[in-house]
């Protein structure tokens, strides 16, 4: 991977755009595009973005004489507009545009051309905002396993209620540890919450938490368990076991569904 000090151009700087672009969208990540457009002093703004970027940041230049670009991988505008402000701290003000990157069908030189539309207009840095490639919709499954008919039919209704940004729940509930892990629903690479009581009939709880910390990508779960127990052991072996939070019951709806909400804005975090 180029460091700060390489400038990206042609082809090279597509390749690596659109290898990036793969990334953020494959690992829900925001990468942000800066356009610098310089009056006068180029060389001194090249000298100082060199010296501002991070390893991590790669320097580009356009077909247009005199522009110059960064990438920011894993960076939102925010930090590209603090970025900003240090440069123009040392090479004064110049017009540039900011814009995260999101959508996998977004093309550099169509953002390119889009920034230079607004860069310097309003304010210092403008930030481009283009509402047709907003950030994709992914499809989460959860699970919900309790042996309680109404118990599990209100929570699946509380959760399929939930409004969460950039999140298309899919939700399903079960009432045995078996039927769960029988039915296939687990095997999906989509991100999966399982919400379910350490007490199940069949195959318990913790069968089950066992049984999907051993499968291959894991990680995709995330594992509430719920549980009237209030052993302090009990649950040590849970977290040991691979679970991701404890919720004893009867606990309050709407604390859970915070929490839920929570869960997934990490997922973009």
């Amino acid at each position: 991977m180029p460091v700060a000090s390489e400038v990206l151009e042609g082809t090279r700087l597509l390749y690596i755009f659109n290898l990036l672009k793969a990334n953020v969208v494959r690992n829900r990540r925001t990468m942000t595009v800066v356009l610098l457009i310089p009056e006068e002093a180029e060389d001194r703004t090249a000298v100082q973005l060199k010296q501002l970027a991070r390893t991590t940041d790669l320097l580009f230049r356009t077909d247009i004489p005199g522009e110059w670009g960064l990438l920011l991988p894993m960076s939102g505008a925010s930090e590209a507009k603090g970025f900003l402000n240090r440069l123009f701290r040392e090479v004064g003000e110049i017009k540039a545009a900011v814009m995260e990157v999101v959508h996998p069908d977004v093309e550099l030189k169509a953002a390119l051309e889009k920034m230079r539309t607004v860069a310097g207009k309003e304010e210092q840095v403008s930030i481009v905002v283009d509402p047709e490639f907003k950030r994709l919709p992914e499809e989460v499954k959860v699970t919900v396993l309790d042996p309680d008919d109404l118990f599990r039919e209100v929570l699946g209704t509380a959760l399929g209620q939930l409004e969460v940004p950039n999140v298309r729940l899919d939700i399903r509930t079960f009432k045995d540890g078996q039927s769960f892990l029988e039915s296939g629903w687990a095997r999906s690479a989509h991100p999966h919450l399982v919400v379910m009581n350490d007490l199940l009939p069949r195959q318990n709880g913790l069968d089950v938490l066992h049984t999907l910390r051993a499968m291959p990508n894991d990680e995709k779960f995330i594992i509430l368990m719920m549980t009237r127990r209030q052993s302090e052991e009990d649950m040590t072996y849970g977290y040991e076991s691979g679970a991701d939070g404890y919720l004893t019951k009867p606990f309050n709806l709407r604390l859970f569904e915070a929490q839920v909400k929570r869960l997934f804005a990490r997922l973009w975090s």
